[in-house]
């Protein structure tokens, strides 16, 4: 959506976890690393998702309550943490909200109802249907949150899918715990036909025997997509299209050169401005949409 995001957060931070790097540098590295509550929420939930679904891969599945009791008990500290800014110190380890270092509404109540949407949706998680079926046929898990690469033409696309699942008849399901209030489906169908071609690459998946669902961890709702070839092709001419876009702003793609005069901010008053996590580097810091 804007280039200069795009320059800070995949060169401007480079050596910035060095706490001797340039000030505005390690700046530019603190920033990469916020969050806002509505993304740690869904940090939170899949972290809890991978560890319940890789302790049924071990055959030992884990107790709902004391699972949900430990992750709140983390997140009240990882509030905390960042109240008193701990990301300053360590910003990969300890995770830094756009609220406290922003010096945004910081309401207590708002905080309590993050950790109440946290605690419900841990509880859906438990008690979905598809989480059941998963605890009566763990060995049927492929695997989860595994990070894999996979060549579209000559892109190298990375992949790490929540959770993947043998169908026990010869199939694949893609499982993706969404934990947001509202996904298009446009946009969700262009993420599973990435996962799609991951499956066919890594898997030998037949497309006509890959399904891939979402389930809503904030509503309950669960979706299927069949991942058929038309999706197939559409997510490699977007991936494509996207890397071509990318590479263009390059000074030498071979050597992966990007200069960022070359990447422009957008207008001042833009909405993106106003709840990006680079807002202080380019000074755009207490900027309002314009009407």
């Amino acid at each position: 959506m804007c280039p200069r995001a795009y320059f800070l957060n995949h060169y401007g931070f480079w050596g910035g976890w060095d706490a001797q790097a340039a000030p505005a540098v390690r700046e530019i590295y603190i920033q990469k690393q916020l969050t806002r509550r509505p993304m740690w929420v869904g940090t939170v939930v899949h972290g809890v998702a991978e560890m319940a679904l890789q302790s049924l891969m071990a055959r030992r599945p884990r107790d709902p309550e004391p699972t949900i009791r430990q992750a709140l008990a983390r997140a009240r500290r990882e509030i905390e943490d960042s109240r008193r800014g701990a990301w300053r110190y360590d910003p990969k380890r300890n995770p830094g909200f756009q609220e406290h270092y922003y010096g945004e509404d910081d309401d207590a109540s708002a905080w309590n109802e993050t950790l109440v949407e946290i605690e419900a949706q841990l509880r859906r998680l438990f008690q979905h249907p598809v989480y059941q079926r998963m605890c009566e046929v763990p060995d049927r898990i492929v695997e989860v949150e595994r990070l894999e690469s996979i060549l579209v033409g000559d892109v190298p696309v990375w992949v790490k899918l929540d959770a993947l699942v043998s169908d026990g008849r010869g199939g694949l399901v893609v499982v993706d715990w969404k934990t947001g209030k509202s996904h298009e489906d446009e946009v969700i169908a262009a993420q599973l036909g990435v996962y799609g071609l991951y499956c066919i690459q890594q898997h030998r998946g037949s497309p006509d025997r890959i399904v891939a669902m979402h389930v809503n961890l904030h509503s309950g709702e669960r979706r299927t997509h069949p991942v058929d070839r038309a999706t197939l092709d559409q997510s490699r001419q977007e991936i494509v299209a996207s890397a071509t876009r990318m590479r263009s702003r390059l000074r030498s793609v071979p050597d992966n050169v990007a200069i960022e005069a070359d990447f422009p901010m957008l207008d001042a008053g833009g909405r993106p401005c106003a709840t990006c996590r680079y807002r202080r580097t380019c000074k755009r810091e207490g900027s309002r949409p314009t009407a």
